[in-house]
């Protein structure tokens, strides 16, 4: 389910565009009622994180695991910010 690299001592985050995201959670689960409209959705109002790069939004797919399995964004944002760059207020 969570997907890794280790690179000498950092650990990458599984990115995934909007349509992979839904697409793996596809393959996982092919019943879920999960669709790409509801995570975009969710990308817009700010529900669910996300990091845009140029025209895409790119998901952390264990911050969407968690968001599911939690039912709340902030659960798995609390959950994953261990392994995050955080914003310094200016």
């Amino acid at each position: 389910m969570f997907d890794t690299v280790e690179r000498e001592h950092c650990r990458l985050a599984p990115m995934r565009g909007i349509k992979q995201a839904v697409e793996e959670i596809k393959a996982a689960d092919p019943c879920t009622a999960l669709t790409e409209r509801a995570v975009r959705r969710m990308v817009a109002e700010g529900t669910l994180p996300a990091v845009r790069v140029g025209r895409k939004y790119l998901i952390n797919m264990d911050t969407l695991y968690l968001y599911l399995a939690r039912g709340s964004a902030e659960a798995a944002e609390n959950e994953t910010k261990r392994h995050t760059i955080r914003r310094i207020a200016e």
